[in-house]
């Protein structure tokens, strides 16, 4: 077995690239899943609403409207209760913060998505120097592998996507992440409302960029998306403040 192949005949990196597809596939699968739970809980509660409503809009004035009215309360009340069991139940345990320095955060991602894109027929660079700091490793570290993956999929073959990491006044590290060919989202990445042109927007660029804001908020920091000139779009993350 020489020149870095597996037995299989696939080399390392193609391997990594194949496990990035089956997390997508797999973030995939969650989302559609999640949908569905939710369009079960809430479809029948939602119908007994929408029906007894017509009912009070169709006759006003009959005795059956405070009925109908307590009707729609008990639905309302069960669809409450079912979404926050839901809320809980996804919502889970958090991990116990780990602080880790930006330079093994940025080595651990670079070696990690540096072979895919190079699979992919692009690059990933990484630019000046990396400050000595920290961060709290995990989100930072899923959120960073998350827009390389966006990057390896987004850049057209044969770019650069260029990855800086800078330590502010206030002592705040921003990591940001110039992806060609990555248009901003026209919908807003800090909520997971669908776009109001789903058919012209990139759905999939939209939720990962949705869930890598989600996890950033969640633990006190920043992420945008810019739009440059050179038809080139920055993906700005500011973590929280390490303690």
């Amino acid at each position: 077995m020489g020149n870095g192949e597996t037995s299989e005949g696939e080399s390392p990196e193609q391997r990594l690239a194949m496990l990035d597809d089956l997390r997508q596939a797999e973030r995939r699968a969650v989302s559609a899943r999640v949908a569905a739970v939710i369009a079960h809980l809430i479809g029948t509660p939602l119908h007994v609403i929408a029906g007894r409503a017509s009912l009070i809009r169709a006759a006003p004035a009959e005795a059956s409207v405070a009925e109908n009215a307590r009707r729609i309360e008990e639905q309302v009340e069960k669809l409450a209760k079912r979404i926050r069991a839901l809320i809980d139940y996804l919502m889970g345990p958090e991990s116990a913060p780990k602080e880790e320095s930006v330079r093994a955060v940025v080595d651990g991602a670079l070696s990690l998505y540096g072979p895919i894109a190079e699979v992919r027929g692009l690059t990933l660079k990484l630019t000046g120097s990396v400050p000595t700091a920290s961060v709290e490793g995990t989100s930072a570290l899923i959120v960073l592998t998350s827009l390389l993956s966006l990057a390896t999929r987004v850049a057209p073959r044969g770019t650069t996507a260029e990855l800086s990491v800078t330590l502010g006044a206030d002592g705040r590290v921003a990591f940001e992440l110039a992806v060609p060919g990555l248009v901003p989202p026209q919908g807003r990445i800090d909520s997971l409302e669908p776009p109001e042109q789903p058919e012209t927007a990139n759905v999939e660029e939209l939720q990962v960029l949705s869930v890598c804001s989600a996890i950033v908020r969640r633990n006190g920091g920043q992420l945008e998306v810019v739009s440059q000139d050179t038809g080139t779009a920055k993906i700005r993350y500011l973590p929280a403040r390490s303690s």
